[in-house]
């Protein structure tokens, strides 16, 4: 079992509302510009939420497997998801980061609270 370093994550944390602001710019430029269900951005936050919470996980000294875990879940997400134009693949990223900046934010938040 490794130990708690919530240091590493630190910066990300601190960084995570200048990262929501700027990913939900470039999804609704990516929603004005093209046409693409909204479902594919949708899975892409899921993803990225998901992502961000396992890494946390890892960050907190609950195990190596977390990062393990957490860093294959955006190939994963590459792999299934349906990315036939450019577009997508915007739509992908930034609902990713969204996601992955919503987790890391709720995550300050709730050690704010803690304390």
């Amino acid at each position: 079992m490794s130990k708690p370093q919530p240091h590493v994550g630190l910066s990300l944390v601190n960084k995570a509302p200048l990262g929501l602001v700027i990913t939900t710019l470039i999804a609704i430029a990516a929603t004005f510009l093209f046409e693409l269900p909204l479902s594919t951005l949708g899975y892409a936050s899921a993803g990225g939420f998901l992502c961000s919470a396992i890494l946390i996980a890892y960050w907190l000294g609950k195990g190596g497997v977390f990062f393990i875990v957490g860093v294959s879940i955006p190939l994963l997400m590459v792999i299934v998801m349906p990315l036939a134009t450019m577009a997508a693949l915007l739509y992908l990223i930034s609902g990713f980061f969204f996601g992955f900046c919503l987790a890391l934010l709720g995550y300050k938040l709730l050690a704010k609270l803690k304390s």
